[in-house]
């Protein structure tokens, strides 16, 4: 990996998906983001409280690496 990256913690991806927009200020300024496969299956493995969360959740990871 060369560039700008950031490895997303399952708690980051967490906080994203409730909207906490001082996050989004912070990553918006990487080129690439990932996730490891632990990271996934916990967020999958989440309880969220309503859709739109866990919906958040699904169509990020599908652009993340």
């Amino acid at each position: 990996m060369s560039g700008n990256n950031l490895i997303l913690d399952s708690n980051i991806l967490i906080y994203l998906s409730k909207g906490h927009k001082g996050i989004f200020e912070i990553i918006e300024k990487y080129s690439s983001i990932y996730i490891s496969v632990i990271t996934k299956m916990e967020v999958l493995g989440f309880p969220f409280k309503n859709e739109k969360e866990r919906l958040f959740i699904e169509k990020s990871l599908h652009h993340l690496r």
